[in-house]
């Protein structure tokens, strides 16, 4: 069995048994390969835009002796997703929230809305969420995690308009991550709050035109001293 991070391993848990998965920015294939040895699933796209990445990931399916239930295919994002792959759910991870907003603009044609989608950027993760709220996606399922060293979420997402508009501490920190509080997103919260404390320091000292610049970080630090106090 092929040993997945915790990082990987937080996604793949919340694929659902059954489900026919694209892997976007496979990589290595690990994730891939896990679903399909864990049962989960039995057909996963590996998808990626590098030819050297892919060659591995081929290599590396074949040495597991998965080339029956993965496919590989080269790709830019969504472009390589077919409609007869008749998919119930796409990855995408292991990238910034830019780039992760740049994928699904370019290529949410290729989708039919039905599937559901775990995105887990490693950087400007409102950025997304801001994106799945400006597309009328509703947001499932959150998870915040640490691993390595370094803390990572993840956005599980459907074709499905919330209840009530997501507020901006909603897209800043996370509808579901909000409501669960855990230990480790305060943590993250507190961490955040110093680390403005200090770029609004910094700003305080410095000359030059730089007002507009300060009331930005002020007003995210406000968000972010507000949700520290919510409870």
């Amino acid at each position: 069995m092929i040993h997945l991070s915790k990082r990987l391993q937080a996604i793949a848990d919340f694929v659902d048994t059954g489900d026919r998965v694209a892997d976007i920015g496979t990589d290595h294939a690990f994730l891939p390969i896990a679903l399909v040895q864990s049962g989960k699933c039995d057909y996963v796209l590996a998808s990626d835009i590098g030819a050297g990445p892919l060659a591995i990931a081929k290599q590396n399916i074949a040495d597991h002796g998965l080339s029956d239930k993965i496919e590989v295919r080269q790709g830019d994002g969504l472009e390589g997703i077919k409609a007869s792959d008749d998919l119930d759910t796409v990855v995408i991870a292991g990238m910034g929230g830019e780039l992760i907003c740049k994928i699904m603009n370019n290529g949410q044609h290729h989708l039919d809305g039905s599937e559901n989608l775990i995105l887990s950027p490693h950087r400007d993760v409102d950025q997304v969420r801001q994106w799945l709220a400006d597309n009328e996606f509703g947001i499932l399922d959150e998870a915040i995690l640490t691993d390595e060293g370094h803390s990572y979420e993840i956005i599980v997402a459907g074709r499905t308009k919330p209840e009530v508009p997501y507020t901006a501490a909603d897209i800043a920190f996370g509808p579901i991550l909000r409501k669960q509080r855990s230990d480790l997103f305060v943590s993250e919260l507190k961490r955040r709050q110093r680390s403005l404390q200090h770029v609004l320091a910094g700003l305080k000292a410095a000359s030059g035109d730089i007002a507009s610049k300060q009331q930005q970080v002020q007003a995210e630090l406000d968000l972010v001293e507000a949700e520290i106090h919510a409870d």
